[in-house]
């Protein structure tokens, strides 16, 4: 065999080589990017209680992971004379980090497209209802029930850890934020409620 002859094998040998090393990284990207994980399971959470909120739409109920929950109004407000009222509408907001949510998403655009209409205008996700659990291994150990919500407000933003993104040290999270404002309210002790049907007595502080 001469030279180049030999030459030619060794570059036919090394194309496909090379061609099979392209595919393999290609499916293995492609692998990567459809199995990426999802959920708070990914998340480290203190003692491992997470938020988690289901919607009811006129449409469909759907649960989606939510990794921050605030409530933004003041549940004790107080009336004249020191008397204690309900009279603060409930607000709240959820974030989450970018994802696959189409009926929250719908939520969001008909109320930027149909805000500025008469109040009396109707529209499928006008209004619906938010369960929010928050979860602590598997089971719900705190629910707020909320009715007759509607957003008013939703922004999507970008976060790092301090600086360090910049530097290449970490990586940057696009995170959604929703604000909510509700007529109704309910909080409820999912684990209360299983000891009070067990027979089980609740004693705060050790006390008999």
């Amino acid at each position: 065999m001469n030279k180049q002859k030999l030459a030619g094998i060794v570059i036919a040998a090394f194309a496909i080589a090379s061609i099979a090393f392209v595919t393999v990284i290609t499916q293995t990207q492609s692998s990567t990017a459809q199995t990426a994980p999802k959920g708070n399971s990914v998340y480290l959470f203190a003692e491992g209680v997470n938020p988690k909120a289901t919607f009811v739409f006129r449409e469909a109920t759907v649960t989606y992971d939510f990794q921050q929950f605030s409530q933004t109004s003041n549940l004790f407000a107080t009336a004249g004379g020191g008397v204690s009222q309900r009279t603060a509408v409930p607000e709240f907001t959820l974030i989450r980090i970018v994802g696959d949510t189409p009926y929250l998403h719908e939520a969001v655009d008909q109320t930027y497209y149909y805000q500025g209409r008469s109040t009396s205008h109707e529209y499928p996700y006008k209004f619906f209802d938010i369960i929010v659990n928050f979860d602590q291994a598997g089971q719900s150990i705190r629910t707020y029930k909320y009715t007759d919500c509607s957003v008013t407000n939703y922004k999507i933003d970008t976060r790092t850890d301090g600086e360090e993104a910049w530097a290449g040290k970490t990586v940057f999270a696009l995170f959604e934020t929703y604000s909510f404002q509700c007529s109704g309210f309910l909080p409820q002790s999912p684990t209360y409620q299983i000891l009070k049907s067990s027979g089980d007595k609740y004693s705060p502080y050790g006390r008999q």
